[in-house]
């Protein structure tokens, strides 16, 4: 999944652009994604945990999960 941006829309105006423009401190770029981010229940993480050899094993076995949703 790509994880960045599709767009970009300026609070304050609503102004829409495939690229950020700079930030003004009034009106502020925030981006726009194409897919909500994808989350996993206390015991799904918990489950992997038990599972896992290390600290590692872990953050690739959670990732991996993420993904299957």
């Amino acid at each position: 999944m790509n994880n960045e941006p599709v767009a970009w829309i300026r609070s304050g105006d609503d102004q829409l652009s495939l690229v950020k423009g700079e930030d003004d401190g009034y009106m502020v770029w925030n981006p726009l994604y194409k897919h909500p981010a994808k989350t996993l229940t206390d015991e799904e993480i918990m489950s992997e945990w038990e599972e896992s050899k290390d600290e590692v094993d872990f953050a690739r076995a959670i990732l991996r999960k993420a993904q299957e949703k």
